[in-house]
């Protein structure tokens, strides 16, 4: 006789016509997350129906997982996510471990679901947040027991390891680039605006603080940003990108009196860019445009692209030292009584697409 199949949670999903990610939140009882009664229930009934078994934790992690860092990130498409996972790797095998790098897409229940297999399922080596969490005190309370970094904006509800800048700062500096430049009405293009994504709206306080302490204004820089459900209708690899691409057409299209565009991050001043070479406008001469993050492409000769450069391959090398240091405090059975808050100063990298603005 054949052996009898094993009962998953894709199982308990397709009858309870649920997604997957309900099922696993709902069996393993998880706060902060609301279901009605009826789903609960018809979830747990099916469970019971089927005969699920919930997998047991291992006592001791396997060897190979025990040396895994994993990495989580929102998308692989923004170059500054890419030059960032392969400083953490570099730095990770200096050190003797791999990476899993486990892409979101920003939705909070593939968040769960990774969250959900690193607490119940399997154990390793660490975890290195590269955006946002959607569910920080969860984290925070796994952060007790597993070495987790994140890197990213300034929060002071974050009880964990972090490596951050504030993203007032950088924008600020731009600001003041534009402001010796003599413009006087700028925009501000960003993916849409969030709670969780607070450096989207921290980048535009900093434009308009840096406009208001020179005395100019408080109303020169206007905020344009894409709605959720426009920016979920986007290519997943293009995100950014056409969010700057489109926004600076319907701007063009509609007249403006700015002389300078600025992009929450270089991916959406390329954007910006190429929305003003196909409408026949030339940068800087007509318009200056300015991005944040400093990625490679940045700095090829035919984009030359002026932005803010705050150290992402140094902040890569820097959260793998922290896991390693706890790892190792760990292993020696001695308390760590600190938590580490490293924050690195930007700079602005002057290139040819800012100049002065037209009369």
């Amino acid at each position: 006789m054949g052996q009898k199949k094993k009962i998953t949670t894709k199982d308990i999903a397709k009858y309870a016509n649920v997604s997957q990610s309900a099922v696993s939140m709902i069996l393993n009882n998880k706060a902060d997350v609301s279901f009605s009664d009826s789903t609960r229930q018809r979830v747990l009934q099916v469970a019971k129906d089927l005969g699920y078994e919930k997998k047991k934790k291992k006592s001791t992690p396997s060897e190979s997982l025990s040396k895994v860092i994993v990495i989580m990130c929102p998308f692989l498409s923004n170059h500054y996510y890419t030059t960032l996972i392969h400083s953490i790797t570099e730095r990770a095998h200096d050190y003797g471990y791999v990476t899993f790098v486990a892409p979101t897409l920003r939705n909070p229940g593939t968040e769960q679901y990774y969250l959900d297999m690193l607490q119940h399922q399997v154990e390793v080596a660490g975890i290195v947040y590269l955006y946002p969490t959607s569910f920080l005190p969860e984290v925070n309370q796994m952060s007790k027991q597993l070495p987790i970094v994140n890197i990213g904006d300034k929060n002071d509800d974050i009880s964990f390891d972090s490596i951050h800048i504030s993203s007032v700062k950088p924008a600020y500096l731009v600001a003041e680039h534009l402001i010796s430049l003599g413009h006087r009405k700028i925009t501000y293009i960003s993916t849409p605006i969030s709670d969780v994504e607070r450096s989207r709206s921290k980048r535009y306080e900093g434009l308009v603080k840096a406009y208001r302490d020179h005395g100019i204004g408080d109303n020169c820089v206007t905020l344009r940003s894409l709605s959720p459900g426009e920016y979920n209708l986007l290519s997943p690899n293009m995100l950014e990108y056409s969010s700057g691409f489109n926004l600076t057409k319907q701007i063009l299209i509609e007249g403006t009196d700015s002389t300078a565009f600025v992009g929450y991050n270089d991916m959406v001043a390329f954007g910006i860019l190429d929305a003003l070479y196909e409408m026949k406008y030339k940068v800087p001469s007509d318009f200056s445009v300015c991005g944040f993050d400093n990625v490679p492409m940045a700095g090829m000769n035919r984009i030359s692209l002026t932005t803010v450069e705050h150290s992402i391959e140094a902040k890569g090398r820097e959260a793998i030292d922290i896991i390693v240091r706890i790892r190792d405090s760990k292993t020696k059975n001695e308390p760590r009584s600190f938590v580490t808050k490293l924050e690195f100063e930007p700079f602005i990298v002057k290139r040819k697409t800012t100049g002065k603005a037209r009369v």
